[in-house]
């Protein structure tokens, strides 16, 4: 009997020692800056369940919204550092971590004249190895999701051409780029933290902002502006940034693929949702007490705003501008005024 004993715990013990060790799940933070009553809240859960389902739960990504983990600096800052995982920014943003400063190219002003030229484009692998540059800072950037066109909004006049914003003070992001556009529209830019803004408007210390529609409508930007003009004269991309040190030292090449194809997935879902609910959001505004007018002649703001082409031929050289006003015609004449692209057509 205690030798059968003996025998049974020896199996069993082998037992233990072959099976295979079931690791704890991963668990990463992705920090965004907006409300969660915005788009891109809903998205940044969208991703972070594809995660688990892709990674059969190996890998759970908490969402941590509205800014609570700190400003688009130091989230960004951060995620270079490895302690936070994952950040939505923007291109002009992000450019703080590439000595050259590249990603501003991405929003220079009416670059595209639809969402699906954006698209398009910012899925391009001409677009992805603009992002590079950033991994020697501790930054990787995994796909494309979508900041929209950004319009404008203030409480001293409707603007239908750049004469209307001469004198305006108008909070910009912190980005070169961002100021010269809205300076050479005649305005003042402003750069200012997003929390700030809300109030900064409701006191004055602004006259206004620069934001695509679902960000204005989501923050509530309506209640303290009385105007918003559908000037369109920038598109934000919104590059989802992983830290390099989560993606090599927390990840492996299962978990990879798994966040990989999510954050992937995201893109066309995101880009989706912002098309079909802008109209809707518009409508709430004007209900709200917000005037909207469209612009209908885009030739001023286009011939005002020829100074910061000229500012980054002399930063950038007129080659390297040459070649990316290029590549962005190749993608006008494959999808002209009126064709759709989101990134997820078979």
């Amino acid at each position: 009997m205690k030798k059968f004993m003996y025998l049974f715990v020896v199996v069993c013990a082998l037992c233990l020692l072959s099976a295979p060790a079931f690791a704890a799940p991963v668990k990463l933070r992705f920090a965004h800056s907006e409300a969660t009553s915005n788009i891109r809240h809903d998205v940044c859960l969208f991703f972070a369940k594809r995660v688990a389902e892709l990674s059969k739960d190996q890998v759970q990504v908490e969402v941590f919204p509205a800014g609570v983990l700190g400003t688009h600096q130091s989230c960004q800052e951060e995620v270079s550092m490895g302690t936070i995982d994952f950040y939505p920014s923007t291109a002009g943003l992000v450019s703080v971590f590439d000595p050259k400063r590249s990603q501003e190219l991405l929003e220079l002003p009416y670059l595209f004249d639809t969402p699906a030229q954006a698209y398009a484009f910012m899925d391009s692998d001409y677009a992805a190895k603009i992002y590079e540059p950033l991994q020697a800072r501790g930054i990787r950037v995994l796909a494309t999701w979508d900041n929209g066109f950004r319009n404008l909004t203030n409480n001293v006049r409707a603007v239908s051409s750049p004469a209307d914003m001469k004198g305006m003070k108008i909070r910009v992001v912190q980005s070169e780029m961002s100021i010269k556009i809205l300076n050479a529209l005649g305005a003042s830019g402003v750069p200012m933290s997003y929390s700030e803004l809300y109030t900064a408007m409701a006191s004055g210390v602004v006259d206004g902002q620069e934001n695509p529609v679902m960000n204005i409508f989501a923050s509530k930007f309506f209640e303290v502006q009385k105007f918003m003009s559908m000037t369109r004269h920038q598109y934000s991309t919104l590059p989802l940034l992983i830290s390099e040190a989560t993606w090599q030292r927390k990840l492996n090449d299962e978990q990879r693929k798994a966040v990989l194809q999510a954050a992937k997935e995201a893109a066309p879902y995101f880009r989706r949702k912002v098309v079909s609910q802008e109209d809707g959001q518009k409508e709430a505004m004007v209900k709200a007490g917000l005037a909207i007018n469209d612009v209908a002649d885009f030739a001023p703001f286009r011939k005002a705003v020829e100074p910061v082409y000229a500012w980054a031929a002399e930063k950038w050289g007129k080659d390297r501008v040459d070649e990316l006003r290029a590549e962005v015609d190749k993608i006008r004449a494959k999808y002209p005024v009126g064709t759709e692209y989101f990134g997820d057509e078979k």
